[in-house]
């Protein structure tokens, strides 16, 4: 008689052409994918990993573990636009430890700790807030592209004006049920000043882009600057949240604000580590609708939750669809990794019995299923064999559904760019919910 965890292990593999089964071990005459020590050699292995621990870093990075915060996400994102190694440290917004209350005096994030080249010097320099953070990195490394224009300042200062004013607007507009004293008709007012900035922003980018041939441009045309950086962090959330909290697109009708993204959603720096994706931001809508919509007891807000929730089982319905076809083996050696390092975390979340967010999300039960299941899809991201081929037999199994259940849990938990970049988190999720319909055609 199988183990659980044998013989979810041997319905996988019987569902595989022999090409694959050949990255498999047989133990006592059972399948079995490898262990995670021999992944984790495998991933050692990797040229791309070993390249990504050539450079040394020159700044320390610290920021919320989320990747939430608007002002850390300015900064990541303008470290990789600069491409300057760093390294990061997380830190918990609900339990600072007390050596950062020490480093920092805000006791905020993001700052940044600068190395000094000087070897034979010990001296480090904390800079604290966005913006003084943003002026020391065009300070301190002067060969890499400028974040703060030299040449057009009245230009970019205008941009981060308007973009002052927008951010304003909406954040009067978004937060005004949470005001019980406002009138319907100030909440109207509000939400008429949020659509007038939106329309001033989409001409100015309207104007840039005509200015420009048409190519894609940046908010200031041809380069990537701050003020990119600066406006990205809101206006992500906006695109994905607010057509279900507010019934309202900011991409409609706006063909400007649309190019704009466009860019940016091609831009490597963005895309390939800081960019949220539309699952993670509309998966965790409900949660800062209960924190931050004005009570889960008002009726507007608790539809706008059930929104949320149905369109984020919408989209993980999609998953598979979604797997991009360019570049999977840079990101899939990314998910592998993240697998790798955190699969215990992963396989304690998947069947906890008692979770803390995504209650509606059924776990499974079964970790030594869940285990050999996350240890088949690291070994299918580790593989050369992209091919995806059918079931090619079937075996009842008890534990299967349980697997599968596991596979679809970690595949809806994913957060971008939390735990991994939005391409890596597609192709993980990809694989994930690929087993799960393999299994679940098996049983």
């Amino acid at each position: 008689m199988f183990s659980p965890a044998a013989a979810v292990t041997l319905l996988l593999v019987l569902s595989y052409s022999t090409k694959e089964v050949d990255s498999f071990a047989s133990v006592g005459g059972v399948i079995t994918p490898p262990s995670w020590e021999e992944l984790s050699h495998t991933l050692l292995l990797s040229s791309s990993a070993a390249a990504d621990s050539s450079k040394k870093p020159l700044v320390t990075l610290y920021r919320d573990t989320n990747g939430w915060c608007p002002f850390c996400e300015r900064v990541w994102l303008i470290l990789r636009a600069k491409d300057i190694p760093y390294d990061e440290q997380l830190i918990s917004l609900q339990n600072k430890p007390d050596w950062y209350k020490a480093l920092v005096p805000t006791t905020l994030v993001p700052a940044v700790l600068f190395h000094n080249k000087d070897t034979e010097k010990n001296e480090r320099r904390i800079v604290w807030e966005s913006s003084d953070i943003i002026k020391a990195l065009d300070d301190q490394f002067p060969d890499t592209p400028r974040m703060i224009p030299d040449d057009n300042s009245l230009e970019y200062d205008a941009a981060i004006q308007m973009n002052e004013e927008l951010s304003m607007a909406g954040f009067q507009f978004v937060y005004a049920g949470r005001n019980d004293t406002l009138s319907e008709a100030d909440k109207l007012e509000r939400k008429d000043k949020f659509i007038a900035e939106l329309d001033r922003l989409d001409i100015a980018l309207r104007k840039v882009h005509q200015s420009s041939g048409g190519r894609p441009c940046f908010r200031l045309g041809g380069d990537f600057t701050a003020i990119d950086a600066i406006m990205i962090p809101t206006l992500e959330r906006w695109r994905y949240q607010l057509p279900l909290t507010a019934n309202i697109n900011i991409l409609e009708g706006r063909d400007g604000i649309k190019e704009w993204f466009e860019t940016m959603d091609s831009y490597e720096p963005y895309y390939g580590r800081v960019m949220g994706d539309e699952y993670s931001w509309t998966a965790t809508n409900s949660m800062f609708l209960r924190y931050f919509g004005g009570g889960e007891d008002k009726p507007e807000i608790a539809e706008a939750i059930l929104r949320a929730d149905d369109a984020a089982n919408r989209l993980a319905d999609s998953f598979i669809e979604n797997v991009l076809k360019d570049e999977n083996k840079v990101y899939s050696k990314e998910a592998a990794a993240k697998l790798v390092a955190n699969h215990e975390a992963i396989v304690k979340d998947c069947t906890n019995e008692d979770p803390q967010s995504q209650k509606h999300t059924e776990r499974a039960s079964n970790v030594d299923a869940a285990d050999a299941m996350l240890r088949h899809v690291c070994s299918m991201l580790l593989s050369n064999d992209d091919t995806i081929h059918e079931s090619m037999e079937s075996l009842q199994m008890d534990n299967a559904k349980n697997a599968a259940s596991a596979a679809r849990v970690v595949a809806s938990r994913l957060c971008v760019p939390r735990d991994m970049s939005a391409p890596a988190a597609k192709i993980l999720r990809a694989t994930l919910c690929t087993v799960a319909k393999r299994i679940e055609y098996c049983v």
